[in-house]
């Protein structure tokens, strides 16, 4: 959906919503990077450190 799981130590967040409450609640950015999928070159992917608790809050966001 609005996320993909990539390795075990980051996770790929594909919505600047998403990314926005992530911070809010103190997880770690690790990176910005364009979306490869984008051809116009808009959309950027969030990377963000796979922390304790941050799939559930993932979860939860994804509920609303």
């Amino acid at each position: 959906m609005s996320n993909r799981f990539a390795e075990n130590q980051t996770i790929v967040i594909f919505t600047a919503k998403l990314a926005r409450n992530l911070l809010k609640d103190g997880f770690t950015i690790v990176d910005i990077k364009p979306d490869r999928t984008d051809r116009e070159g808009k959309r950027s992917v969030f990377i963000f450190k796979n922390e304790t608790n941050i799939e559930e809050h993932i979860k939860m966001y994804e509920k609303k």
